[in-house]
């Protein structure tokens, strides 16, 4: 009989716990609500008052202030309707308030044109102060959402607490049995305690294996750097001999060279070259997965400027048309690598048509996405191969097609992947390629 008392109060005790719980999760929510309600009302408040800045002296940052306190608006209007979702008059007010809102910014969009064309006294007359478009429909929106979730969480707290007095009673009488199973309990903790013990005793030994780990990596990046450097400095210097005494055997032979040996040395100082931009992309490859990243607003349009005059634009006879480019945030010299890379192939294996070559340049914001694209009428490639594209070494043509080292494109996927992004690619034989970027808008406004 009492462990049958026991068990009841025990699993009454847990229901109540999962009450009082929901009590205070449900809480939390209206706490949430009415505080996104009130950042709402300050947003659209803000809102009000630099369009009423904007009217009374004119100018863009008002104006801007006014559109970004509208964006900070919208997207706790946005965060309301999910808070919420399952309460239907709620979701009813929200959507309302939000409706309101945005037709409260219409109007100052409207306005801001009328100003434009008429001046701000125009602008002061177009601008209601009642019904429809004005900031009494947002201000009763919201009004009516702090009210019904007052309501509600009043309701929720005289349950909670109506719940609360009969589980004190139940304590109450069950408290003597209860103490019995004190020593049980305590015998449970003690092994789950001993438990606990051994537990931490494994985590101490992983954290170790993970420092030790740890150090191990930055030995490992720290002799990769060793490497790189011996890579760049005592191979690019036989090479450097290579092709040096190659033309000097060229310029002391002069004449004295016949068709077949002018053509062997030529093969070997080209050779020397090739390897040489071998290594300087292999080693710039590299480099990039270890550079920190610094991301940073960037001008899209003015990157796509100063990397078409580095890719060699003015020196090909290739039309290139830039559309306007929304803003990434990036790292500038992570990415200003990856579009030097994307525009010199796009001019280079478009170099076949002659006048008649034609690059496009093109961006889209999306959502929280950014999109690039780079189309070229150029010679395309054959899309049964594009699974290696963007591989080390992996080229679509023959050398003696077009020059090359087959690292630029992975050169491109590596920067796109680290700022979160994915490139992709889409070819004709004859025809073109089109190359698109896709980031994350991350902190573009």
């Amino acid at each position: 009989m009492a462990f049958v008392v026991l068990v009841v109060i025990a699993g009454y005790g847990m229901l109540q716990e999962r009450r009082a719980a929901d009590a205070r999760a449900y809480v939390r929510h209206s706490l949430a609500v009415q505080e996104t309600i009130l950042a709402l009302e300050a947003d659209s408040a803000w809102m009000e008052a630099h369009q009423r800045g904007f009217l009374i002296g004119g100018g863009a940052e008002a104006r801007a202030l006014r559109d970004r306190a509208f964006a900070d608006g919208e997207r706790k209007a946005r965060e309301l309707a999910r808070l919420l979702a399952d309460e239907p008059v709620q979701a009813d007010n929200a959507r309302a308030a939000i409706a309101a809102l945005e037709a409260r910014h219409a109007r100052m969009l409207e306005t801001g044109r009328i100003v434009d064309a008429q001046g701000l006294e125009a602008g002061r007359a177009a601008m209601p102060l009642q019904g429809e478009g004005s900031a009494a429909r947002v201000l009763a929106g919201l009004d009516a959402m702090r009210a019904r979730q007052a309501m509600l969480l009043a309701g929720r707290t005289a349950l909670a607490e109506r719940q609360a007095t009969l589980f004190r009673m139940v304590l109450s009488y069950g408290t003597a049995l209860a103490l019995a199973v004190v020593v049980v309990v305590s015998v449970m903790m003690l092994r789950q305690l001993a438990r606990n013990a051994r537990l931490g005793a494994q985590l101490a030994r992983l954290h170790r294996l993970q420092e030790q780990r740890a150090h191990e990596l930055e030995r490992s990046n720290r002799e990769l750097e060793a490497f790189s450097y011996t890579i760049s400095h005592d191979l690019r210097a036989p090479l450097r001999h290579i092709d040096g005494y190659v033309r000097m055997l060229q310029e002391d032979a002069g004449d004295g060279l016949d068709g077949d040996l002018r053509r062997y040395l030529e093969t070997i100082s080209e050779s020397a070259r090739r390897m040489g931009a071998l290594i300087d992309d292999l080693l710039a490859y590299s480099r990039l997965g270890r550079k920190p990243m610094e991301c940073t607003r960037l001008d899209m349009n003015a990157l796509t400027e100063r990397v078409l005059e580095e890719a060699g634009a003015g020196r090909s006879p290739a039309t290139v048309a830039v559309a306007s480019l929304p803003a990434a945030w990036a790292d500038p010299v992570l990415l200003r690598q990856a579009w030097v890379n994307l525009l010199s192939n796009a001019i280079k294996y478009s170099a076949p048509r002659g006048e008649a070559a034609h690059i496009e340049v093109s961006g889209e914001r999306e959502g929280d996405t950014v999109r690039y694209r780079i189309r070229d009428n150029g010679v395309g490639f054959d899309m049964r191969y594009a699974d290696k594209l963007f591989g080390v070494f992996q080229r679509m043509h023959a050398q003696d097609e077009f020059e090359g080292t087959g690292v630029g494109l992975a050169i491109v996927q590596q920067v796109v992947e680290r700022h979160g992004g994915r490139v992709s690619a889409q070819a004709t034989p004859g025809e073109g390629a089109c190359f698109t970027i896709e980031l994350p808008a991350g902190g573009v406004a």
